[in-house]
């Protein structure tokens, strides 16, 4: 009789856990501010208010995030790993960054600092 019981609680923490989302892959697009003056200016003082502070977090790889991310606030300070599907290009362990702003562009979803853009290169 234990033995149903426990193939529930197993089947119960298998699909609690391939519903978490941040351990999900999801397919999404990227930008960044061409104009290094540009992003060292609105992410740091960008909607989450983290002002000058913003520049230390991560080592300068910042995002602005679309307000799916964003999540009116609540999505301020989080992480994302980033990479590139590009191998010629780009490293496999690409850049992590953290949403600073808000991303007021839907045609990507991220808009990355050029430090952390520039991050996902291949070395060379």
């Amino acid at each position: 009789m234990a033995q149903p019981h426990f193939l529930c609680m197993l089947l119960f923490l298998v699909l609690s856990s391939a519903t978490a989302c941040d351990r999900c892959v999801h397919q999404s697009k990227a930008s960044y501010f061409s104009d290094a003056a540009a992003s060292c200016n609105l992410l740091p003082t960008g909607a989450c208010g983290y002002g000058s502070l913003a520049l230390t977090i991560s080592g300068g790889h910042l995002a602005a995030g679309v307000s799916s991310l964003y999540k009116q606030g609540a999505g301020c300070g989080a992480c994302f790993q980033i990479r590139c599907k590009d191998s010629k290009l780009c490293s496999s362990e690409g850049t992590k960054v953290t949403l600073t702003d808000l991303n007021h562009n839907n045609q990507t979803d991220f808009v990355l600092t050029s430090r952390a853009f520039m991050a996902m290169a291949n070395k060379g």
